[in-house]
């Protein structure tokens, strides 16, 4: 009996051990946005395809964006990558250890300009970005740009969080919130540069929706916060989240808003960027939406409007009327302050000289309106 169960126990069959687990799995990345032409390079391949969000790229896969075209990739740690027009960059690795659940994310730019946002600071892991002069590893949550030139200089821009940068020279930089540095082709690095702080967006408020009577006349005006040191700001106004072709990109704005005046009807995107005096360039603020669109012709009658002085002295010009109380005023688009009795008196700065014409309009609260337009006399 004893030795019936010992050959069993021999040659009985066993069931083999589990493989032991690989060190890492492949985890990919996919883009969430695409605008113009996008194109990917598949490892191994030499053939260019059509970027589709269908697409999951791997390790060392391409990516490049055409004149006016930009991306968005999202990694599996969480990780966004813009990339902006015209750029090349290859994806190093998108990975998971199964047993520490460690995520490594790490990319290359070889020429171009993206912006970054790291992955949430309760997930683990690295985040890895290279040039051809330099090796940047970030915290978590960390926001940046970064822009490449042909030559492989490099300019590094950290806005929130922090990260160290090793050139190919052998520098190390500690970045944290608004500081950057410059790397130029030798891979030698330039001083830290402290950055303005992001300006915090105020007006027209986030997914706004305004409709004008007529859009031609229509002035939009875009309004934020000023930025201690700031000489300027840049403020940029697209179709598309991705600002890819903007359809303004204004650089050197001295106050702290802008007119848009006459835009069609439709959606519209905007951000603004504080610049010092160095020109250095800050973040951009967080992206805001407004929607324009064409006011149904109101049936309100409209309101009593009198206009009894347009009157200019040197280069100061007074206008003062009445109009029906809670209505709204303007001369050539610019808001007077009505008394709650429906007065006005106002003195603005004009530019026209004496027989320019202005336009006053007044607008009810039912939404009637009525119009006068008036010759400016010189006062005596």
């Amino acid at each position: 009996m004893l030795l019936g169960a010992i050959g069993w126990y021999r040659f009985a069959p066993r069931t083999p051990s589990p493989p032991p687990l690989p060190a890492s799995i492949e985890t990919g990345a996919r883009f969430e946005r695409i605008d113009g032409s996008v194109q990917v390079k598949r490892a191994g391949t030499l053939e260019w395809i059509g970027a589709t969000r269908a697409v999951v790229l791997r390790q060392n896969d391409l990516v490049r964006t055409g004149s006016g075209a930009s991306a968005e990739i999202h990694f599996a740690d969480g990780m966004v990558f813009n990339v902006r027009p015209d750029s090349l960059i290859t994806i190093e690795e998108s990975s998971q250890n199964p047993l520490s659940r460690q995520q490594r994310t790490a990319l290359s730019i070889q020429s171009g300009e993206a912006n970054f946002q790291t992955a949430a600071r309760n997930i683990p892991g690295s985040t890895t970005i290279s040039t051809p002069t330099v090796r940047t590893t970030t915290d978590r949550e960390t926001a940046g740009s970064i822009q490449v030139a042909e030559s492989g200089a490099t300019g590094l821009r950290i806005f929130r969080g922090q990260g160290e940068a090793q050139t190919r020279g052998g520098q190390r930089i500690a970045l944290a919130s608004n500081q950057g540095v410059n790397v130029d082709a030798g891979g030698a690095a330039g001083a830290t540069v402290s950055l303005p702080t992001v300006p915090a967006l105020t007006a027209p408020p986030n997914q706004t929706e305004v409709a004008y009577p007529d859009l031609a006349q229509g002035v939009t005006l875009l309004v934020w916060n000023s930025v201690p040191g700031a000489s300027g700001y840049r403020v940029m106004v697209d179709f598309s989240p991705g600002f890819a072709r903007p359809l303004y990109d204004r650089q050197g704005v001295r106050t702290t808003q802008m007119e848009l005046r006459a835009l069609d009807a439709g959606s519209y995107f905007w951000k603004v960027a504080a610049v010092d005096q160095s020109g250095a360039e800050g973040g951009f603020s967080d992206l805001w939406r407004f929607t324009l669109a064409k006011a149904p012709q109101s049936t309100a009658a409209p309101p009593p409007l009198v206009l009894e002085t347009a009157e200019l002295k040197g280069n100061i010009l007074h206008v003062r009327g009445r109009t029906e109380s809670g209505s709204r005023v303007t001369l050539d688009e610019e808001r007077l302050e009505v008394q709650p009795d429906g007065s006005f008196d106002e003195f603005l700065t004009f530019d026209g000289g004496p027989g320019a014409t202005v336009v006053v309009r007044a607008t009810s609260p039912r939404g009637g309106l009525s119009e006068q337009r008036r010759r400016v006399t010189v006062a005596n």
